[in-house]
C-alpha cells in the first residue's frame, strides 16, 4: 500500500533516504552531487504521492534531463587524462589538442560546438576586456576549451558541475594544461556561490535552469557577481530539430532584459544564440 501524499521531504525523511539511494546505486548517476540528487528526489516524492517506485523513477527522468542527455555514457576519464599527459609531456599541440576534441566530444553541448570551437571563443573574448577570472557554470566539457581561450594563460578559470567524476577530470585536466584553476561541484539551483569573477559563461545552461524552476534561471544572471556575463542558448535540439528555438529564446531575453539597465550585444552562431550582457548598475 503506497504511503500518505508526503509534504515537502525532508533531509530526515526515511523515504527521501530510500529514492536517493536506489537512484545513486545506479552506475549512471552514482557521481551526480548528492544535493542534486536530493532535491530532485524530494520533488519527485511529492509528486508520486508517496509512491517510492514511482519517485524513483521520476527523480532518473530528472536526472536524464538535466544530465544524462549531455553524457550519455561516462567518458574514459583515465585513459583521457593519461592521453593528455603524454601529449604535454612530449611537447605535441596538435596531439593535445585531438585528446582534448575527444574529450569534449563526449559531451552533448561542447560537441556541438567543436565545428566552430576556435571562431566561437575568438569572438567571443574579443568582446571581453583582457579578463583575470573566468566563471563558467554548468560548465560540462567546456574548460577544456581553455587553448582556444585567448588570454587563457593570463586567467584562472574557476568552474563548476554537477558531476563529481567530471569535475576531478577536469581539474586534473587543467592542472596538466598549466591552467591556474579552481573546479567545484555545484548545484546551480542552490545558489551561484560567492565568487566574483570578471566574466561568467553561462553557456546553454538556462533552458535546464528553466525546466526545473520557472524564472530561476533569468534570476540566475542577476544573482552571478561578474560585470560581464555571457549567455548562450541552443538554437537547435539535442536532435538537431530548430523548433522555433531562436525566437523563443530572443523573446524570452528580450522579455527580461525589458526593465534592466544592462548593455547587451547578440551574436548568432551555428546552432548557438550568444549574449554579451555588461551589467550597469
Amino acid at each position: 500500500m503506497p504511503h500518505p501524499a508526503p509534504g515537502p521531504a525532508d533531509a530526515e525523511d526515511p523515504r527521501l533516504a530510500e529514492v536517493m539511494a536506489a537512484v545513486r546505486s545506479s552506475r549512471r548517476y552514482q557521481s551526480v552531487a548528492p544535493e542534486t540528487v536530493r532535491r530532485l528526489a524530494a520533488n519527485a516524492l511529492v509528486a508520486s504521492r508517496g509512491d517510492l517506485a514511482e519517485a524513483v523513477k521520476r527523480t532518473k527522468r530528472s536526472l536524464h534531463e538535466v544530465f544524462g542527455a549531455y553524457l550519455p555514457s561516462p567518458p574514459k576519464y583515465d585513459a583521457l587524462l593519461r592521453q593528455l599527459r603524454d601529449a604535454v609531456d612530449a611537447g605535441d599541440d596538435e596531439a593535445v589538442r585531438a585528446v582534448l576534441h575527444r574529450a569534449m566530444s563526449t559531451h552533448a553541448s561542447t560537441r556541438e560546438r567543436l565545428p566552430i570551437l576556435e571562431e566561437f571563443y575568438r569572438e567571443v573574448f574579443a568582446r571581453l576586456d583582457a579578463p583575470t577570472s573566468v566563471r563558467d557554470l554548468a560548465c560540462g566539457m567546456n574548460p577544456l576549451a581553455a587553448p582556444w581561450m585567448p588570454g587563457s594563460d593570463a586567467f584562472t578559470y574557476h568552474a563548476s558541475d554537477i558531476d563529481t567524476r567530471l569535475t576531478e577530470f577536469l581539474a586534473a585536466a587543467l592542472e596538466t594544461l598549466g591552467v591556474a584553476h579552481d573546479v567545484r561541484v555545484r548545484d546551480l539551483m542552490t545558489g551561484v556561490g560567492e565568487v566574483a569573477t570578471d566574466v561568467t559563461l553561462l553557456l546553454k545552461t538556462l533552458p535546464c535552469i528553466e525546466a526545473q524552476g520557472r524564472g530561476q534561471g533569468w534570476d540566475l544572471i542577476d544573482a552571478i557577481r561578474s560585470p560581464v556575463v555571457v549567455v548562450s542558448f541552443p538554437t537547435k535540439s539535442l536532435g538537431q530539430r530548430s523548433k522555433g528555438m531562436f525566437n523563443t529564446y530572443s523573446a524570452n531575453f528580450g522579455a527580461w532584459l525589458e526593465n534592466r539597465p544592462h548593455d547587451v550585444e547578440q551574436v548568432e552562431f551555428r546552432n548557438e544564440l550568444v549574449y554579451f550582457v555588461r551589467k550597469n548598475a
